[in-house]
């Protein structure tokens, strides 16, 4: 039995595990903590210690398939072929495809797994400027889009975002994240749990805001503000508000450090504690209570995720955050936030290349961010004949993106659809191509999405634990391979191809190598931690080093986001709003097919309301219910909730998988596509980030 070093890619914490490997079968018998990693130290979760059964999962794609059915078949069905045939097939229609309509018909969707892929999420870059795309999507308009917006803004780059100091933060706002279930977003930490205990043992102050009470708080870990829905903006406006009207921001400073902060004030003139109250859902003296907490504290620190991103003005509520840091005298300050650059300051490399992304399209307005355009604008550019054809990487769009029946009708249609990725899943099933790719047990790696997020800076490398099984490749090769079939660049046609070649040449930034970090335990080198003067020093890329307090893009949203806070203060008091809820037993729509993570409390995906709603609308716990937006209905079953704030309900994302026989456990246990109901098209997003509306939907409940 063989031991090898290696390290999760499921979520950002990225923990490190030991592999057990019988050398003679070439099989993964299982995955272990590895106690003597530097960081982790033998900190993991129950996901990636499951994951060997995903590896060994029968229902896998392990060849290449070629579809033999129509579109619009009810079972499709697909034959294998080579993986020359596939290549060239492809390239084939590709030919076809760009020399019909243009060079512009084939577009790209890339999903969440390929972030926590360095090899693959390159090639993908590569591919996609060999072949000229131009119409680019991803699954990062749909969770974190708007802290890249918002960063370009206020620091000159889409790489820079402050992370807490938590060994050293006495008062830590934690807003719309709960780190006991998904760890913590945009911070690459261990055990993060332990960091909020560590905080609240030596006599500081943890506050969660969120619509429910959630699992990360408890009197060891901080308490929890229940806000309403989609308010995060108004409630951080007013903190702002109050401190600066209690006279607490060194303006001296603030004028060192920055640019334009007579505008930010002039913003929140109107959002006072007393004004945002009702709208927020918090008394006004508890505002103003935090407020002046936060702001006296001896080092402060900030952190927003999800709940947060997914509402309407996710851009404005990551901005603020910003400013409430750097009002305070907390960014770049030991105790508040800081910049981890890491092995490379990958901020360094975001900046962007325009004064103004903005341009005009057949839908009105557009801009990219990191590349991106709105994912909540694909139907409509397939729709509109501009996308002729898409290549889908490690992505599910029909159960990751709102308006499932359009996107399902509008992927029928493409005149060619290629999916890779390791599972033949709901979007698979409109797919020309199924194309295998490893899983991360099965390709090397090195933790790259790191920079810039870790409290505990390291670098780790890992080699593929076993050889790929089947006929499964990596998404570099795959890439590599159709360009080479379209006569295009490839790595495949060098000697000796490096596909972490760019990595290895970002760790000579730190004096370190490849050959290096596999020389050493644990295959990691500690890095050293970070000062918290590199913010403004090398982390900030405007000109002038300075934050922009109110930058142009932040002018183009000011009057919706008063509009939006007249309908909120208008708005019926039995309005019920949808959040998102996140759950220990999934990620996303990718890991539904584990009997470990199969539990009884996760075979199906419930409405959770709270009993003062059902009451109120005579339903029961259990009862079958319809649940109806503006852009079209559910069936789900209710779950009472007392964690959840009056007025709110909930749901998880990712469910969905009736009729996909390829998928034998989560077609059993396939749960509502919640998505099916959230808002697509024009008008769904964020404009300022393309950030797509996920949470906060106003809804109504009946009997089904």
């Amino acid at each position: 039995m063989k031991k090898v070093s290696t390290y999760c890619r499921i979520c950002e914490p990225q923990c490190a595990l030991i592999a057990e490997v019988d050398e003679e079968k070439q099989q993964v018998i299982r995955l272990q903590p590895d106690k003597a990693h530097p960081v982790h130290k033998g900190f993991a979760c129950h996901k990636g210690l499951n994951f060997v059964e995903l590896h060994n999962d029968p229902d896998r794609n392990n060849y290449p398939v070629a579809r033999t059915s129509s579109k619009t078949s009810a079972d499709p069905e697909f034959e294998q072929i080579s993986w020359d045939d596939a290549a060239n097939q492809i390239a084939q229609r590709i030919t076809q495809l760009t020399q019909t309509h243009g060079a512009d018909a084939l577009g790209m969707y890339v999903g969440n797994p390929s972030a926590f892929n360095s090899t693959g999420r390159e090639a993908s870059r590569s591919f996609a400027r060999g072949v000229g795309v131009k119409y680019a999507f991803g699954s990062g308009t749909q969770d974190c889009s708007n802290k890249f917006a918002a960063s370009e803004a206020v620091f000159g780059t889409v790489n820079l975002h402050p992370i807490p100091d938590y060994a050293h933060t006495s008062y830590l706002l934690s807003i719309g994240s709960n780190p006991k279930i998904s760890h913590a977003s945009f911070v690459h930490m261990t055990n993060p749990m332990a960091a909020l205990r560590d905080i609240v043992s030596r006599g500081g102050v943890v506050k969660h805001i969120n619509p429910r009470r959630i699992e990360s708080a408890t009197p060891a870990t901080g308490d929890v503000l229940q806000i309403k829905p989609d308010t995060d903006v108004y409630f951080l406006a007013a903190l702002i508000h109050e401190i600066h009207a209690a006279g607490l921001v060194d303006l001296e400073q603030l004028d060192k450090q920055s640019d334009h902060a007579e505008k930010l004030w002039d913003f929140v003139a109107p959002y006072s504690a007393d004004t945002t109250a009702a709208v927020v859902g918090v008394e006004a003296s508890e505002i103003r209570q935090i407020a002046l907490d936060f702001a006296r504290a001896e080092g402060a620190s900030v952190h927003m995720s999800t709940g947060a991103n997914m509402g309407r003005q996710g851009t404005f509520a990551y901005w603020l955050v910003q400013m409430l840091s750097l009002i305070t005298g907390n960014l770049g300050k030991r105790g508040g936030n800081i910049y981890s650059p890491g092995y490379f300051p990958a901020a360094t490399v975001g900046k962007p290349r325009t004064d103004d992304p903005f341009f005009d399209s057949e839908f009105g307005e557009l801009r990219r961010i990191a590349g991106s355009l709105p994912g909540n604008l694909l139907v409509e550019h397939i729709e509109s004949g501009l996308v002729k054809g898409l290549i889908c990487m490690s992505g599910n769009p029909i159960l990751s993106m709102g308006g499932e029946n359009r996107l399902k009708a509008a992927l029928a249609k493409l005149e060619l659809l290629v999916v890779i990725d390791i599972y033949s899943n709901a979007t698979a099933t409109y797919a020309d191509y199924v194309l295998p790719a490893t899983d991360w047990l099965e390709r090397s790696d090195v933790n790259s999405l790191s920079l810039g997020f870790q409290p505990e800076p390291y670098v780790q490398y890992t080699d593929a634990v076993v050889a790929p099984r089947y006929e499964r490749r990596s998404e570099w090769w795959i890439f590599a391979r159709l360009m080479q079939a379209l006569g295009l660049p490839s790595l495949l046609d060098q000697d000796n191809a490096n596909p972490m070649a760019k990595i290895d040449r970002q760790l000579g930034n730190s004096d370190l190598g490849l050959a290096q970090l596999q020389s050493q335990p644990s295959n990691t080198v500690l890095l050293p931690l970070p000062s918290p003067d590199l913010l403004f020093e090398i982390g900030v890329q405007r000109n002038d080093s300075k934050v922009d307090c109110f930058p142009r893009l932040i002018e183009r949203g000011v009057a919706t986001c008063s509009d939006i806070f007249n309908e909120l203060q208008n708005e019926q008091d039995d309005v019920l709003k949808l959040i998102t809820l996140r759950t220990n037993y999934m990620v996303n729509s990718w890991m539904h097919n584990l009997t470990a993570l199969k539990r009884d409390i996760a075979l199906d995906n419930p409405l959770h309301m709270h009993p003062t709603d059902t009451e109120r609308l005579n339903l029961e716990d259990g009862t079958e219910v319809r649940v109806a937006s503006a852009h079209g209905d559910i069936i789900a079953t209710i779950v009472a909730d007392e964690d959840l704030r009056p007025g709110v309900v909930a749901m998880t994302h990712g469910w969905g998988h009736a009729g996909n026989k390829r998928m034998s456990i989560a077609s059993n246990h396939p749960g509502t596509n919640v998505n099916a109901i959230l808002p697509t098209g024009p008008g769904s997003y964020d404009p300022l980030s393309n950030m797509s509306f996920m949470t906060g939907i106003p809804v109504t409940v009946a009997t089904a």
